[in-house]
């Protein structure tokens, strides 16, 4: 059985109900525990915004969301025009968060894309502005992609926008480039492998982790060798279901240190 076809998002009130245990969670005692089951360590998906606080040092970042990103940044950019001709829902900030903040105390750009999110063209303004920003900026850019085979919310997914097209995932990966030729670091993170073989719509970076629960086989030690990841990037990991080079799997309370450590070897190359 699949359980990316009988994912359901439960929750009732101020709890959570874990589709792994069937135990209910406190809503409040599920965020701190970066929404992984206190009972049998069930990865829950993250909200954009949850995940950007987690990832970025508290206090340290600079909203780089298209509504409400500084006019001059996005001059600068040059996309103030397509930012001024597209129309936002009150709800398009819940489909993604993008950033410039630290991480270790290493300045970096990071986009995540919520979880239930269909891919809409905000996604291509955003993730457009995050490249832009660290290609302007001279950082390393951090994207966070959960699985495709995740439901797709109508409460969340705001009907303006249109789809993301072929071309618009093609221009974005272009830009990118830029950020190869720049030698910046580029690392994407894949989320909710728990759900279905791993695949996602938008550009990859150079570098690939994705999430795995820690009662399955972590690589997460590796990353105190990150030469050898690096190494390692150039073949892929064998893995059941997964159509995407994964570099490293780590648990999601290890993220963070993850990628400053990563940051930290990038920073000394």
């Amino acid at each position: 059985m699949n359980p990316a076809t009988h994912y359901k998002d439960r929750r009732d009130g101020l709890w959570y109900k874990c589709k792994a245990c069937d135990e209910f969670v406190f809503k409040q005692a599920l965020e701190r525990n970066l929404y992984i089951c206190p009972s049998c360590n069930y990865y829950f998906p993250v909200p954009a915004e949850s995940r950007q606080c987690h990832i970025l040092s508290p206090d340290s970042w600079t909203n780089l969301f298209p509504t409400v990103a500084p006019p001059s940044l996005l001059q600068s950019l040059e996309i103030s025009d397509l930012v001024s001709q597209s129309v936002f829902s009150d709800s398009s900030h819940r489909l993604i968060a993008a950033g410039q903040g630290d991480i270790s105390g290493h300045p970096t750009i990071l986009a995540v894309v919520h979880p239930f999110a269909r891919a809409q063209r905000l996604h291509f303004i955003t993730l457009l502005i995050a490249i832009r920003a660290a290609v302007q900026n001279a950082l390393p850019l951090i994207t966070v992609y959960s699985n495709d085979s995740l439901p797709k919310s109508r409460a969340t997914d705001c009907p303006i926008q249109s789809e993301l097209s072929f071309p618009e995932i093609t221009y974005l990966s272009t830009e990118m480039e830029q950020l190869s030729e720049a030698s910046l670091p580029q690392i994407t993170v894949l989320t909710d492998t728990n759900v279905g073989g791993l695949s996602t719509k938008f550009p990859l970076g150079d570098l690939i982790l994705a999430e795995r629960e820690n009662g399955h086989t972590s690589r997460a030690s590796e990353l105190s060798h990150a030469s050898h990841i690096r190494a390692h990037s150039e073949s892929s990991l064998e893995e059941p279901k997964c159509d995407a080079f994964i570099d490293c799997y780590i648990p999601r309370q290890d993220l963070s240190a993850t990628l400053g450590n990563l940051l930290d070897f990038f920073g000394k190359t």
